[in-house]
């Protein structure tokens, strides 16, 4: 039997998710020699504490056949603060590679140790036109795997975009020429809107709508060239065996070469599908 008399004055910190037999020997040595790793309790919550009672202790030194006389003994999870370089390194696994990033401020409470993560929706949006205001991003240091506690980094960051502008006015429908475009660099929030097109892309595609001069030329308003127009009159070349016949018909909706299109006859009023074949013609086998 061993007896032993200690006062504990502060908690001792805890680093896991339980309090073992290991951490209360190093606060009480009569604990000593027993298996370190047998878990005791749970370990609080950041900013909480854990005390172990001297009639608890009394109970389970009883259990382990050691005698024990001492003052409460408290645990509290290990708390640490935030680095300007843990933080950097948080912030860019978040951030496009090509992303600017200038930390200005960051939390400056303890916190536990675990894993500092800024997700992209934590990112307060930019005011339009000034990617390079900072702004808050909020975050969270993860300890266990359902809690947490918040932080937050007050930054600048911003990407450079290169963008197509109309260089005059582009019809509907009518593929793009190069004359038509022109290239501009501007500065614009890491996470904004959709990547540019590129300047090669746009070859052989159309506006949906009509794009003024100085307009923005994004995918959402461009459109796969069509040979045949809906409401388009096409050449129909109907082939019976070896017969075959040519009239006009009538496209009910645009296609492309090889795709298939109701076509109306506008003497019988039927409609049938037919194969685009070239601009303006129609083939049914």
């Amino acid at each position: 039997m061993i007896a032993l008399l200690l006062a504990i004055g502060a908690c001792l910190p805890i680093e896991g998710d339980r309090i073992t037999m290991g951490d209360l020997a190093a606060a009480v040595p009569a604990f000593l020699g027993l298996n370190a790793k047998e878990p005791i309790g749970f370990t609080p919550a950041a900013g909480s504490q854990r005390r172990f009672s001297p009639g608890e202790l009394d109970r389970l030194a009883a259990r382990k056949g050691v005698t024990v006389h001492t003052e409460p003994v408290c645990f509290e999870r290990e708390m640490e603060a935030l680095t300007k370089e843990r933080v950097i390194a948080a912030l860019r696994e978040s951030l496009p590679e090509t992303a600017q990033l200038e930390l200005v401020d960051f939390s400056q409470a303890r916190i536990p140790k675990g894993v500092l993560e800024f997700p992209r929706d934590g990112l307060t949006p930019e005011r339009k036109g000034s990617p390079r205001d900072a702004v808050i991003w909020r975050g969270r240091v993860k300890y266990t795997a359902t809690q947490s506690v918040s932080v937050w980094a007050k930054a600048r960051t911003w990407v450079f975009r290169s963008r197509l502008i109309a260089a005059e006015d582009l019809p509907a429908g009518k593929p793009i020429e190069a004359r038509q475009i022109r290239i501009e660099s501007l500065e614009a929030g890491p996470f904004s809107g959709s990547e540019p097109i590129p300047e090669g892309d746009v070859a052989g595609l159309a506006p949906r709508r009509r794009i003024l001069a100085g307009q923005t030329i994004s995918r959402s308003l461009l459109e796969v060239r069509t040979e045949v127009a809906r409401g388009e009159m096409v050449g129909v070349e109907a082939h019976y065996g070896a017969a075959s016949l040519r009239f006009e018909g009538r496209a009910e909706a645009a296609g492309r070469v090889g795709g298939s299109i109701p076509v109306r006859n506008m003497e019988s009023g039927k409609t049938f599908h037919a194969r685009v074949v070239r601009k303006g013609s129609v083939a049914v086998e």
